[in-house]
């Protein structure tokens, strides 16, 4: 009896150890970033802080039902969401689907395909096209206006951006899954506030551009509208909602400051917490 005592101890204090030694399960929500130097929050004070990501996941922990009950529990919110933000500055959608792509896939595919709820990727949030597109046309068009160079820039350069934010966004939401809500933000026109806002014609041109009309027939935030429908994918509606004050201006032709960051993050939320 005493022989089977010890074993049965012996046994429990095994036991006990091997649970402590074990690696801690995952149990917290994740919000994950991706995406170039708006993601990232270049231009902030404090990019990790008052950029767009980390402000709207502090608004998403408050005001996020990322419960996995089939029952809507807003007043549960979403306190533990964590931030794992991959973006880079200067990311192109070519460079994002070479460097970030593969471990967001890893993420959500861990993450989501296993047996804890609780530990999903909640939220998927991007920014990326706009390094795609602003160098080649500003050097096809700013000082030359809209010729047909120009138009076939634009035209060329928006169909290399489809076909690539189509492959970003089609493997994003494979392996994420139908309920991880992605969204895709779109941009606001900076050149008023830089140094090119001097440049006549230019303002117009960022803002064709951008939203399209006249020769240019689609726009860039047109190509993200088309391909983010064909995945699920939302759109946070950020353009002309930033204004003189919220940029860095000078020779920074491209970034928010502190406040346009905080609309930034307004414009997400808008569409999270709907």
């Amino acid at each position: 009896m005493r022989v089977f005592s010890r074993v049965a101890v012996l046994a429990a204090t095994l036991l006990i150890a091997l649970v402590a030694a074990a690696p801690a399960m995952a149990t917290k929500p994740v919000h994950l970033a991706l995406g170039d130097s708006w993601a990232f929050g270049f231009g902030a004070s404090v990019p990790s802080e008052t950029g767009y990501v980390a402000v709207l996941n502090q608004s998403l922990q408050s005001e996020f039902d990322c419960s996995p009950s089939d029952n809507l529990k807003p007043e549960l919110a979403c306190s533990q969401l964590e931030l794992n933000n991959i973006a880079v500055p200067g990311a192109t959608t070519p460079t994002l689907i070479a460097n970030q792509l593969p471990t967001a896939v890893a993420l959500l595919e861990e993450r989501n395909s296993n047996s804890n709820p609780r530990d999903n990727v909640e939220v998927v949030t991007i920014s990326i096209g706009g390094n795609d597109v602003t160098n080649p046309i500003i050097q096809a068009c700013v000082f030359g206006g809209l010729t047909s160079a120009c138009l076939n820039t634009i035209q060329n350069e928006f169909a290399a951006y489809r076909a690539d934010l189509d492959q970003a966004l089609s493997a994003l939401r494979a392996a994420a899954g139908p309920d991880t809500r992605i969204v895709l933000g779109t941009y606001d026109n900076p050149f008023a506030q830089c140094f090119l806002g001097q440049v006549p014609g230019a303002v117009q041109l960022a803002a064709l551009v951008l939203e399209g009309g006249g020769p240019v027939t689609e726009g860039l935030h047109d190509v993200m509208r088309d391909v983010a429908a064909d995945y699920d994918v939302e759109i946070a509606e950020v353009y002309g909602d930033l204004g003189p004050q919220d940029w860095v201006g000078g020779n920074d032709c491209l970034h928010p400051v502190d406040s346009g960051y905080a609309k930034v993050a307004a414009a997400f939320a808008e569409v999270l917490q709907n």
